[in-house]
């Protein structure tokens, strides 16, 4: 089976029953979450996120409470902001949505933005994960979208690699959108954490590929359902298809296999292999690889531009499902 010879159709019933954590964070409780001693503010975010998500509001018109309406939990990846935004989810009561920053904008794109917050206005919580303006229709969307909910009392959590006063820095010309990324800013009580990346403590070792005939002999042994693809081939799939569907073109697979790896000499498509690795890891599928290091896939020059988070998560999901 190759992955290359699946088209998914996503609708939109399908993408709001879909609205729940995915599978690698369903046991992600406040319990199960292990704050670093060395960095206070970890258990410092886990225990105001629970308080947020205990004073909450009661009766038919929801109130509107003393704290704040919104919560954005800022710090680097590997540090646990998806697991404690899920642990919030758990708790939360009914009714709630949990879904990507991707998901949301291309929700509202099939809904039309009033429709769309008539909707999740509905909601008492929404929880968005990885939160990030990349084009400034997204900032103006986005910040018209949470000011629709929010005022009629939706209380949102939301995780993000960027503080919400540089949002949109390096990706476009935030300055013009100022005025916006401003107003989005101040509804949210911004908890910082910091720490090191819990996947791998060293960034500087990867795991290394395997050799062609050591991942065909897995794949030839590997009983569970899985996919067998070549690099450069999913790369041009994966152009044809618009992000949100790569949840969907993974649907009952659970084991990847991807011959040649190597690096990627186009930042869209080094994008989007980035969104792919995010589905892959969240859906909880396996990975295993042969070709290239990780460290040459993504280039230098993208490292250290203005979607270096982006490429320093994906890197160590690489790292921690290829190891």
């Amino acid at each position: 089976m190759r992955l290359v010879d699946r088209h998914p159709e996503v609708d939109l019933e399908k993408l709001l029953a879909h609205f729940v954590p995915p599978p690698r964070f369903r046991g992600a409780t406040f319990a199960a979450y292990r704050p670093d001693p060395r960095y206070p503010s970890q258990a410092l975010a886990k225990e105001r996120l629970r308080r947020w998500v205990k004073d909450r509001p009661r009766g038919l018109f929801r109130p509107r409470l003393p704290g704040p309406q919104g919560i954005y939990l800022d710090g680097g990846f590997g540090v646990g902001k998806t697991h404690l935004l899920v642990a919030a989810y758990l708790e939360a009561p009914a009714p709630k949505a949990f879904l990507t920053f991707e998901e949301l904008t291309y929700s509202l794109g099939l809904m039309g933005l009033r429709e769309g917050a008539r909707r999740f206005a509905a909601l008492r919580y929404l929880f968005l994960d990885e939160f990030e303006l990349d084009d400034p229709g997204n900032a103006q969307m986005i910040t018209r979208f949470l000011a629709l909910t929010m005022e009629r009392g939706l209380r949102v959590a939301t995780t993000s690699n960027t503080p919400p006063g540089a949002l949109g820095e390096g990706r476009f010309n935030a300055e013009q959108f100022r005025h916006q990324i401003q107003s989005l800013a101040r509804r949210f009580a911004v908890e910082r954490i910091d720490g090191e990346d819990f996947r791998h403590r060293d960034p500087g070792r990867y795991p290394e590929p395997l050799s062609e005939e050591a991942l065909l002999a897995l794949y030839r042994e590997d009983p569970r359902p899985k996919t067998l693809d070549a690099f450069p081939e999913l790369l041009a799939h994966l152009r044809t298809l618009h992000p949100i569907r790569y949840r969907y073109l993974l649907e009952g697979v659970e084991a990847v296999y991807l011959l040649g790896l190597e690096p990627i000499p186009d930042q869209n498509d080094a994008l989007r292999f980035v969104h792919f690795v995010d589905q892959v890891y969240n859906l909880g599928v396996d990975l295993r690889a042969s070709g290239a290091p990780l460290r040459e896939i993504f280039p230098e020059s993208y490292r250290h531009g203005a979607f270096a988070k982006k490429y320093g998560r994906a890197l160590s999901r690489l790292a921690e499902l290829l190891g």
